[in-house]
């Protein structure tokens, strides 16, 4: 009797070991997929505001976002050549700027960073500098001497990022990226001319995550290269194609949130903005698929409609920025106006 239950023990013990092991073994092996939809976040639009035209609060081609520490959004027009700023809901406030080459002047006015201290700084693009605010938009400087590739020097400069780790350029027509201090110092450059890892064409769109890794976009080649905050080539990933974790091109540009998630808005043709970890995993996505398009846009194949203007859908959308709450704002350019979406299952703001 006793040498029965020893074997019924020790046949127990040993097929709860082996399941164990199992068990284990499947998690394992899962666990990324496991991870990735845990990570997966979906979002509804909380709210949108904007309109065509050239008055308060309105819009004629919109780009770039970006929020101070009291919650103040401001909006580039690179059309308007002026920024104008709202309360987090879109309440106008001010707008300021005008074309031209003076101080506070524009000459498509691209992107928009700012600073701890609410310093607004503004890419000047076509006037191959970059130009610093207070909140109320009172000029304080400017940075970039003339157009060229000297190191004092910009060639239509496009996108922006303000970070702990520097301040950080896109130089686009040289085909570089420029470093400079919280003095607006040059500190350190790379870039060139090509296809290769650590070469550009048409750097367009930047951010860093919060190791100070540095991502930039192309407009004409799908995905990011990563960076150290010094220059060197870490990866790249990206492919160009019109299925979740590819991109249509032009790609537009790229945002990261507080959580490391890298938001990249695809192209015109395939309107919408996809969500990514630091190493490319696919995480989700923002607007309506598109099943139709054109050289213009994304086309509605029931006939409705030329261009999608629907909720939570895009026409061109251009810069997409993430607040401290973490609402995803949306400059969706062909249809003059931003569109907000909160979290789901993370009860953003509403």
């Amino acid at each position: 009797m006793q040498r029965t239950v020893l074997v019924i023990f020790i046949f127990t013990s040993l097929t709860i070991f082996l399941a164990t092991m199992i068990t284990n073994s499947s998690t394992g092996s899962e666990s990324p997929q496991k991870n990735n939809e845990n990570t997966q976040i979906d979002y509804s639009l909380i709210r949108k505001w904007g309109s065509n035209g050239a008055g308060d609060g309105q819009f004629v081609r919109p780009h770039d976002i970006a929020f101070d520490s009291k919650g103040y959004v401001y909006v580039s027009d690179r059309e308007l050549d002026n920024i104008q700023k709202f309360t987090h809901n879109g309440k106008f406030v001010k707008k300021w700027g005008s074309k031209g080459a003076g101080d506070g002047q524009f000459n498509v006015p691209y992107s928009i960073g700012i600073d701890s201290k609410d310093k607004i700084y503004v890419v000047d693009r076509e006037n191959h500098r970059i130009e610093k605010f207070d909140a109320n938009g009172t000029f304080i400087a400017k940075g970039g001497n003339g157009r060229g590739n000297l190191d004092n020097q910009m060639n239509r400069p496009e996108d922006i990022v303000l970070s702990p780790f520097g301040i950080f350029v896109t130089d686009t027509g040289n085909d570089r990226i420029l470093k400079f201090n919280s003095s607006f110092i040059l500190v350190d450059k790379w870039g060139s001319k090509g296809t290769g890892d650590g070469q550009f064409i048409h750097p367009h769109a930047i951010d860093v995550d919060s190791k100070g890794n540095v991502y930039v976009g192309e407009l004409n080649k799908p995905g990011v290269q990563v960076f150290s905050n010094n220059g060197t080539f870490l990866k790249r990933w990206g492919s160009n194609g019109t299925g979740d974790g590819q991109f249509s091109l032009p790609q537009e540009h790229i945002a990261i949130d507080s959580q490391d998630r890298v938001y990249i808005v695809d192209g015109a043709s395939n309107p919408r903005v996809q969500i990514f970890d630091t190493d490319g995993h696919y995480l989700g996505k923002i607007g309506s698929p598109c099943k139709m398009s054109t050289g213009e846009g994304c086309i509605d194949p029931d006939g409705q409609g030329p261009l999608k203007k629907g909720d939570g859908q895009f026409s061109k959308p251009e810069h997409v920025s993430i607040d401290s709450q973490g609402n995803v704002y949306v400059v969706d350019r062909g249809n003059a106006r931003i569109q907000v979406f909160a979290p789901i299952n993370k009860g953003g703001n509403t």
